[in-house]
């Protein structure tokens, strides 16, 4: 009921803190040096219309691009590990008002092999010395053969192989437009790790197809596989290659992985402190909350809350320094609702929906520059003191069913 995606009758929800359009992550100390990450969604340029020119790179030192995905040919047994949008990744030239640093791509020139967001990064990173990069593979939807991949180490072994070739070495695959685009080396130097988004391990979850009771010890494998990898393609490149992770939230990340023996191989942890409450539930109540609330529909479980689950975290031995907390920039949305916490009815909303006030999770950047929701439009601004989260209103646009009417045919019983 808060959020960065559409809301008619509740808001914004958590923590509408920062400026990015991607689903960004806020971070706790990692070794001597903070850690301010984000998310690239690739496909943002499409509908969106939003490009890496537009990241504030000055307010973040981490960008994670999501996504590529691991496959796997159950006839033959070959796995790989594939970009998802060659024309968005690396092939779509940019013109000059659309280009970091205002300089087209030139689809003519024979010696120019990266286009599209991967190149954007490329002149980003340019632009802010320290800023790195990875590659996020897998996702909600992409992480459909993780276990399968992961199932033996003659998998993983040539899946993290192939993750390097194509990321960390650039070994972009060919034959698409401009007839330059990808080929051995093409993305060199761009990604500075990678990230593992598996959703989840011993789960089918949103793309999971072929789940095991095996994948939790077999995910700190595959980190181990990777970990082992990265390090020796560091020491041939004379650097330190990053390796991190996506975790979930609650305790249910200790029945998804072997914790703290999983991110014992981890630069740092994602965690993934959003999407505790989600906009079908029936009840309006926020994504995410920093603290417990009693009124939440999950308030007994005493890590279904930001700080629940840090605290897990810290509780099976999981270091301080490889904590990184999510942030969700965009929120749930809820109709026909008397408030927070009060039955809703969501039926007509449509997640792929552009439109902020048709979505039941309208982004930050929906609400504030987009419909100017905050103070105006009938919203009113409210403060969960027991969430730690703020929230909107408007209840002219939210009381649209009744449960019983006047003989003159007015509602006596908003529902």
């Amino acid at each position: 009921m808060f959020g960065s995606r559409r809301s008619v009758a509740a808001a914004v929800a958590l923590a509408v803190a920062g400026t990015l359009a991607a689903a960004p992550a806020t971070a706790l100390a990692q070794h001597d040096q903070s850690v301010v990450s984000a998310y690239f969604a690739g496909w943002d340029v499409y509908g969106r219309g939003y490009h890496v020119k537009g990241i504030p790179a000055d307010k973040i030192n981490v960008i994670q691009y999501a996504f590529a995905a691991p496959t796997f040919d159950k006839a033959t047994g070959a796995v790989g590990c594939s970009v998802l949008d060659p024309w968005a990744d690396y092939q779509q030239p940019y013109p000059a008002d659309l280009a970091v640093g205002g300089v087209a791509d030139d689809a003519a020139d024979a010696n120019q092999h990266l286009y599209g967001n991967f190149n954007q990064l490329r002149r980003l990173k340019a632009a802010h010395p320290g800023l790195r990069v990875e590659i996020s593979v897998g996702g909600w939807t992409k992480s459909t053969w993780f276990s399968s991949v992961a199932a033996d180490a003659n998998r993983r072994k040539q899946f993290v192989q192939s993750c390097v070739d194509t990321f960390i070495k650039g070994d972009l695959p060919g034959g698409g437009w401009p007839a330059s685009a990808g080929g051995p080396g093409a993305a060199t130097g761009l990604f500075d790790g990678i990230d593992v988004d598996w959703e989840y391990p011993t789960q089918v979850a949103g793309g999971n197809v072929d789940p095991s009771p095996a994948d939790r010890h077999n995910a700190t494998e595959l980190f181990t596989e990777f970990r082992r990898q990265l390090e020796a393609q560091g020491a041939r490149d004379h650097r330190h290659y990053l390796l991190t992770a996506a975790l979930p939230a609650t305790s249910k990340a200790g029945q998804y992985y072997e914790l703290p023996q999983a991110i014992a191989q981890l630069d740092w942890a994602n965690l993934m402190t959003y999407d505790y409450n989600v906009p079908g539930g029936g009840i309006a109540a926020p994504d995410t909350l920093l603290r417990p609330d009693p009124r939440d529909p999950n308030a007994k479980d005493l890590t279904g809350n930001t700080i629940g689950t840090v605290a897990y975290y810290l509780g099976r031995g999981v270091p301080a320094n490889k904590i990184v907390v999510g942030v969700p920039f965009y929120g749930n949305q809820y109709l026909r609702t008397g408030g927070l916490y009060q039955k809703a009815d969501n039926s007509g909303l449509d997640p792929n929906s552009l439109a902020w006030d048709a979505k039941p999770q309208p982004t930050y950047h929906d609400l504030v520059d987009t419909a100017h929701v905050v103070g105006a439009n009938g919203f009113s601004q409210h403060w969960n003191a027991f969430a730690g989260e703020p929230w909107l209103y408007n209840p002219a646009q939210s009381h649209n069913l009744c449960g019983q009417f006047n003989a003159d045919g007015s509602c006596a019983s908003p529902y």
